[in-house]
């Protein structure tokens, strides 16, 4: 099982904590501010972009936390807590009247191990031995990757990450 501990030393000094915003505290879960304000937040390439966290947190119609937001998209992507149900979600809002927030994770821990696992799972591709060219094997690899996602949870069946495992299955990523 993946420790908050083995993803704070993973990423290092790429875990960005955040100021403590008090006025909202008693909406979040403990773990969720262990997270927000001890482990941290990295920045990662990801599905979708460079995903980057804000310096502070940023409070968007007393519903959502948001904390980051993606490099090419920042005045319009926004990555938040729903603080009426503690999901991860997110909003792209080129026009500037889109308010529909979008499933990411089921909390932020489960948040923070999907990135962990992803980001792990890139950069540490030792697997070629064992699946063969991702190129000509991306089916495999998409399948490897969703097994590890539901270790931690059934996030991956839904939102985001169904995307990208889809994507990787179809060979477009």
């Amino acid at each position: 099982m993946i420790t908050l501990e083995e993803i704070k030393e993973y990423f290092g000094e790429e875990c960005r904590t955040f100021p403590e915003v008090t006025e909202v505290n008693d909406k979040l879960s403990e773990k969720t501010k262990q997270i927000l304000y001890k482990i941290g937040l990295p920045n990662y390439s990801g599905y979708g972009g460079e995903y980057i966290m804000l310096d502070k947190l940023q409070i968007i119609h007393n519903r959502y936390l948001k904390y980051g937001t993606r490099k090419r998209d920042s005045e319009f992507y926004s990555e938040c807590i729903d603080m009426f149900t503690g999901e991860i979600v997110f909003n792209l809002n080129y026009k500037g009247d889109n308010n529909e927030y979008h499933f990411w994770n089921s909390n932020l821990e489960a948040y923070l191990k999907y990135v962990y696992t992803y980001t792990k799972y890139v950069n540490e591709f030792e697997i070629p031995q064992k699946l063969g060219d991702y190129y000509k094997n991306h089916s495999k690899y998409a399948k490897e990757l969703k097994r590890q996602f539901l270790q931690i949870n059934k996030d991956v069946e839904n939102g985001c990450w169904a995307n990208l495992i889809e994507e990787m299955d179809l060979g477009v990523i």
